[in-house]
C-alpha cells in the first residue's frame, strides 16, 4: 500500500478512548464527585483483592472471606463499575452516568450480595433461616433474585464485551428451558425455573463457578502487578531496552517490538492494550525503517497477542488451567514454557526475514557495534569457559563427595565467580583489541552469571532455612530483598531518568544499551521474587503474586523518595508523587478487571448449562460422528470453533466454553485412536486458538487497534498479522502429537535437546512460509524447509513407519505379557466396552508396568482383575481410584489386542537426512545469492 493510500493514524487521546471503551470503560464523568466515586470504588476493589490475598487476616483471625463470600463481592464490584464506566450504547451520554445505569449498578450489588447477607448468621438470627439451609429447594424471593442477577449480569457482559458473549450464554439459559423442545439428540428433559435459578445463581456451578474464583483469586492480582508495574515506570522501560538492544539490527524497530511486546506481557493482560501501550512506539519506527502500514501492524498484532503465552505470567486462561486441569500454576508454566519461547524466536525470524526481502538497515547506535559473526563467536567462547569451569569445579567436588551440604555448594559457587574474575580479568589486560572483541561477550557472562546467582541464592536459602528454622527465614530473605532494592536504586539513581519519548519525533540514534539497561534494574526485582515464589518456592499463584505486589507497592512509594537521596537533591514532593502513582496503579488495576471479572461470571452461565443439561456429551457425539473418529479431524474442529467464538468472545471466556466442551471429546478421541493426549495439551491448543482469535480477520481487535495507531487497512493488517501467526497456529497441533514439546517426562537434558531442536524447527518451518530462506525460495524449496521442520518435530512419525513400535500379543497371555515387560515401560490394551450411552467402543489404554516381582501382583498393583473365558479376556473390576480406573477400564469390557513395545531405533536418527537435505538447499541458495550478488555488482 503506498502511503498516499493509508489512513491518517489516531491520536494518543483517540487512542486512549480506544483502550477505554474496550478495556476500562469509555465514560469520563464531568462531575468531579462521580468521577471520584468511581475511583474510590476501583481502589476499595483492588485494596481488597489484596487484603483477601495477605497472610494478615489468618494470622489475626479476623477478615478471612471464604470463596463462597469472596466471589459474590468480586462480581459486586464489577458490575458496579461496569454500569459506571461503561455506556449502554454509543450515543448514550459520556459526561455523566444516566438514573437507569445508577439504578442498574444497585441492583447488580443487591442481587450478589444477596448470596452473602442472606448466608450470614445475622440473617439467620432475623429470619430463623439461610440460604444454606435450602439447598436445591429455593424460595420465591431467591428465584426473583437470581433471575434478576443474571438479567443485569447479561446486559453487563453486553456493555462490557459486546454482544456475541451475551448472545451466547443466552443461548445457552434458552436450552435449559427449551430442551424437551429440542430436535432429535439435542433434546432433554429440561429443568423448572427454581432448578435453574438455584443451578445458575444460588450455587457454586453456574456464575459463581470455578472460572469467578480463579479470578477473585488468582487473575485480579497478577492484573494489579502489571498495572502498578507499569505506572512504576516499567512499561517503557522495556521498550527502551529492547530499541537499545536489538535497534540497530537488520529491521532492528521491528525486532525490538517483538521483544520490548513479549516483556510487556508481564503487564498487560490485555492484547489490546499492549499493542497500543508499545505499538504507539513501534509501529512508527517501523515504518520509518521501510515496513509498509500494514506490515508494522502485524508484527506488532503478532507479538502483542503472543504475550499472553508467554510465561511466568501468561494471560487469565493460564491461571484457569490451574483447576479445570488440577495441577500446579508452576506445571502450566513449564508446560507452556518451549512452545512459548521458539514462538518468539519465529516472530523475531521473521522480521529478519522481512527485513532480508527489502534490504533493510536498522538504526545507528552509540559506540562500536560488534558484526553479527564476532558477536556469535565472541557469545559461544565466553560460554564455553564459564562451562568448562563450572564443570570441572562440579565433576572435581563429586569425586571428593564435597557437595553433600548447601555451605558447600555456595562456595563452589564462589570459587566459580572467582575464577571468571581471574581469566577475563587478565584476558582484558593482555589481550589486544581484536582478540577481546572475539573471546568476550557481555551477553554472555550476564546471561550465565544470572544463572549461577540463581543458583547461589537458591543454596543460600536452603542454608539459611537450616541455621534460623522456617519461620524466620522468610523474614530475614524479605529483609535481604529490600536491602537489594535500594543498592539496585543506589545504581540507577546514577542513569537519568527513562523520559517517554515522541513516537513521531525523528530519532537520529539509539540510546546506549549500558545505561538504558542500569536505568531501571530495580523493575526487575519484583518480577524475579515473582518468578522465585512460583517456580522455586512452590508458593500459590494467590501468595506470590501477593509478594510481588506488596514489592511493588513499596517501590512505587519509594523510588522517587530514594532517587532524590542518592542524587542528593530536593526530596519535597517526591513521597507525594509516589503515592499518587501507587493509587493510580490501584485504580488501573481494578478498572482493568472490570471486563475479565464479567467475562468469568458470564461463562459460567455456560459452564452450568453443560453441566445440567448433559449437552456436553451430546455435542461429543456430534464432533465424534462429524469427524468420523479421526483426532486430527476433531482438532481441526477445535481450532475453527475457538477461531470464531473468539471473534466475539474474550480470551478468557472463549477458553472456558471450548475447553469445557470439548477438551474431554479430544482426549477420549485420541484414546480411540490410540493416541494418549494428556489433557494439558488440549487445553493448551484451545488456549493457543483463543489468543489467535485477536489476529483472526475479519473481526480480530488487535488487528484493529495496530490499524488505528499505523494508519492502515484493519483487514489487511489482520491477513498479515494471520500469516505472521502461523507458526502459532501450527505449534498446538505438534504438541498434541508429540508432548515432549510440553517438557512432559523428559529429562533436563533432553528438555535442553528438545528446545534446540524445536528453535531450528520452528525457523525453518518460518522460513518454508514466507518463501524465503538464504535467499527467495522457490516453490519446491519452500515445500522442503517445511518438510525438513516437520522431520525435526516429529521424527518418531516416520520412524513408526519404517519400524512399527509395538507387536500385538494375545490376549490371553496377558499375565505372561505383564510379567516379561521391563519394569517402568509401558503396555498398551486394545479394549472394547460401551460408553455411557450404551454405544460399542474401542479405545486404547496404558498400563505403566511396576517392580512387582510377578504378572499377577502387577495386574494387582495397576487395579485391574480380569477374567479369562472362551479365550476372551474380560474385565472383572477396575479398583476405585487405581490406575486402570483413571485409563477408563471397567466391568464387563473385553481386553481384544495387547500391544507389547518393542525395540526401535532411535527416533533422532532421521534427523541425519533432514539435515543432509537442509544442507543442500543451503548450498543452492547460498549459489544463488552470490550470482545475485555478482550480477548485481556488474551492473
Amino acid at each position: 500500500m503506498s502511503s498516499n493510500d493509508e489512513k491518517k493514524p489516531l491520536s494518543v487521546e483517540e487512542l486512549e478512548d480506544l483502550v477505554a471503551s474496550t478495556d476500562v470503560g469509555g465514560r469520563n464523568p464531568s462531575n468531579r464527585n462521580i468521577a471520584l466515586l468511581i475511583a474510590a470504588l476501583a481502589l476499595i476493589w483492588s485494596l481488597w483483592q489484596v487484603w483477601i490475598a495477605s497472610p494478615i487476616p489468618y494470622i489475626f483471625g479476623w477478615g478471612v472471606f471464604s470463596g463462597k463470600e469472596a466471589r459474590p463481592i468480586h462480581l459486586a464490584f464489577s458490575l458496579i463499575l461496569a454500569f459506571l464506566a461503561y455506556p449502554a450504547f454509543k450515543r448514550s451520554p459520556r459526561d455523566h452516568v444516566p438514573a437507569f445505569d445508577w439504578l442498574l449498578g444497585f441492583l447488580g450489588i443487591f442481587t450478589t450480595m444477596y448470596l452473602v447477607f442472606f448466608d450470614s448468621a445475622i440473617a439467620d438470627s432475623l429470619m430463623g433461616s439461610r440460604l444454606s439451609d435450602r439447598p436445591g429447594n429455593p424460595n420465591l424471593v431467591d428465584i426473583v433474585v437470581a433471575c434478576v442477577g443474571v438479567v443485569v449480569l447479561l446486559e453487563a457482559t453486553r456493555r462490557a464485551l459486546g454482544p456475541p458473549l451475551m448472545i451466547v450464554a443466552m443461548v445457552f439459559l434458552g436450552y435449559t428451558f427449551l430442551g424437551p423442545y429440542a430436535p432429535g439428540i439435542l433434546a432433554w428433559k429440561g429443568a423448572s425455573f427454581g432448578a435453574v435459578a438455584d443451578h445458575q445463581w444460588l450455587s457454586s456451578e453456574g456464575v459463581f463457578g470455578i472460572a469467578l474464583g480463579v479470578s477473585t483469586g488468582l487473575v485480579f492480582l497478577f492484573v494489579l502487578f502489571g498495572a502498578l508495574l507499569d505506572k512504576a515506570g516499567a512499561g517503557n522501560y522495556f521498550i527502551k531496552v529492547a530499541f537499545s538492544l536489538m535497534g540497530h539490527m537488520r529491521g532492528g524497530p521491528a525486532k525490538a517490538a517483538v521483544v520490548a511486546s513479549g516483556m510487556t506481557g508481564l503487564i498487560s493482560g490485555s492484547s489490546i492494550a499492549n499493542v497500543v501501550t508499545t505499538g504507539t512506539f513501534t509501529i512508527p519506527m517501523m515504518k520509518r525503517v521501510g515496513f509498509n502500514a500494514e506490515k508494522a501492524g502485524a508484527v506488532e498484532v503478532a507479538s502483542s497477542v503472543n504475550g499472553q503465552i508467554m510465561p511466568p505470567v501468561m494471560g487469565a486462561a493460564a491461571f484457569l488451567m490451574v483447576e479445570y486441569v488440577d495441577i500446579s500454576y508452576f506445571e502450566v508454566v513449564k508446560h507452556a514454557f518451549v512452545p512459548a519461547i521458539i514462538s518468539y524466536i519465529a516472530l523475531v525470524y521473521i522480521v529478519h526475514l522481512e527485513a532480508m526481502k527489502l534490504n533493510m538497515q536498522g538504526l545507528d547506535r552509540v559506540g562500536d557495534v560488534k558484526p553479527m559473526k564476532l558477536a556469535l563467536l565472541s557469545f559461544g567462547i565466553t560460554l564455553a569457559t564459564i562451562l568448562v569451569l563450572g564443570g570441572g569445579i562440579y565433576y572435581l567436588s563429586e569425586l571428593f563427595h564435597l557437595l553433600d551440604t548447601s555451605l558447600n555448594r555456595l562456595i563452589a559457587i564462589l570459587i566459580l565467580i572467582l575464577l571468571q574474575v581471574g581469566i577475563f580479568k587478565v584476558a582484558v589486560e593482555k589481550a589486544e583489541e581484536g582478540t577481546k572483541a572475539k573471546i568476550l561477550s557481555k551477553g554472555a557472562l550476564i546471561l550465565c552469571n544470572i544463572v549461577i546467582a540463581s543458583f547461589a541464592i537458591f543454596f543460600a536459602v536452603d542454608l539459611l532455612r537450616q541455621l534460623v528454622g522456617p519461620t524466620l527465614t522468610p523474614w530475614i530473605a524479605g529483609a535481604a530483598v529490600l536491602l537489594v532494592y535500594v543498592y539496585l536504586t543506589s545504581i540507577c539513581a546514577r542513569y537519568p531518568d527513562l523520559v517517554v519519548d515522541d513516537p513521531n519525533a525523528p530519532i537520529t540514534t539509539l540510546p546506549a544499551p549500558g545505561p538504558t539497561v542500569m536505568a531501571g534494574l530495580h523493575f526487575v526485582l519484583p518480577v524475579g521474587v515473582l518468578i522465585w515464589c512460583l517456580m522455586i518456592e512452590r508458593l500459590s499463584p494467590e501468595l506470590s503474586a501477593f509478594w510481588a505486589v506488596a514489592l511493588m507497592i513499596f517501590i512505587l512509594l519509594t523510588q522517587r523518595r530514594l532517587f532524590a537521596l542518592f542524587r542528593k537533591e530536593a526530596g519535597s514532593g517526591t513521597f507525594k508523587r509516589g503515592f499518587d502513582e501507587f493509587i493510580e496503579g490501584m485504580i488501573a488495576g481494578a478498572r482493568n478487571m472490570i471486563g475479565i471479572g464479567i467475562a468469568t461470571a458470564s461463562a459460567g452461565i455456560i459452564v452450568g448449562t453443560v453441566s445440567q443439561t448433559g449437552v456436553g456429551l451430546v455435542l461429543a457425539e456430534l464432533v465424534e460422528f462429524l469427524s468420523q473418529g479421526q483426532i486430527m479431524l476433531i482438532l481441526v474442529f477445535t481450532a475453527v470453533l475457538s477461531l470464531i467464538l473468539g471473534m466475539g468472545l474474550p480470551t478468557t471466556a472463549n477458553y472456558i466454553v471450548v475447553s469445557s466442551l470439548l477438551a474431554p471429546v479430544i482426549v477420549s478421541l485420541g484414546q480411540q485412536n490410540g493416541l494418549i493426549v494428556p489433557l494439558i495439551a488440549v487445553h493448551l491448543f484451545v488456549f493457543y486458538f483463543g489468543i489467535m482469535a485477536d489476529v483472526t480477520p475479519p473481526v480480530g481487535l488487535a488487528s484493529f487497534a495496530a490499524a488505528a495507531v499505523s494508519g492502515g487497512d484493519p483487514i489487511r493488517t489482520g491477513f498479515v498479522a494471520f500469516f505472521y501467526s502461523l507458526r502459532t497456529a501450527i505449534l498446538p497441533f505438534l504438541f498434541i502429537f508429540n508432548t515432549d514439546l510440553l517438557l512432559i517426562d523428559v529429562t533436563p537434558l533432553q528438555g535442553f535437546i528438545v528446545f534446540i531442536v524445536a528453535t531450528v524447527a520452528i525457523l525453518l518451518f518460518t522460513a518454508g512460509t514466507q518463501g524465503y530462506f538464504m535467499t527467495k525460495s522457490k516453490f519446491w524449496e519452500s515445500i522442503l524447509l517445511i518438510l525438513i521442520a516437520f522431520t525435526l518435530f516429529r521424527p518418531g512419525f516416520w520412524m513408526d513407519i519404517i519400524s512399527p513400535p509395538f507387536d500385538k500379543a494375545d490376549p490371553v497371555g496377558i499375565v505372561e505379557a505383564v510379567q516379561n515387560a521391563p519394569a517402568g515401560s509401558e503396555l498398551r490394551f486394545i479394549v472394547q466396552g460401551l460408553d455411557d450411552v450404551g454405544d460399542e467402543l474401542v479405545f486404547t489404554a496404558v498400563m505403566p508396568i511396576g517392580d512387582e516381582a510377578t504378572g499377577e501382583e502387577r495386574l494387582e498393583g495397576y487395579g485391574l482383575q480380569i477374567l479369562i473365558e472362551d479365550n476372551k479376556v474380560i474385565i472383572d473390576n477396575a479398583v476405585f481410584d487405581s490406575p486402570a480406573q483413571a485409563a477408563g477400564l471397567d466391568f464387563d469390557q473385553q481386553i481384544l489386542t495387547i500391544l507389547v513395545p518393542v525395540s526401535q531405533p532411535a527416533k533422532e536418527l532421521l534427523y541425519i537426512p533432514a539435515i543432509l537435505l537442509l544442507g543442500g538447499i543451503y548450498w543452492l541458495q547460498r549459489r544463488r545469492q552470490r550470482l545475485g550478488f555478482s550480477s548485481t555488482s556488474t551492473a
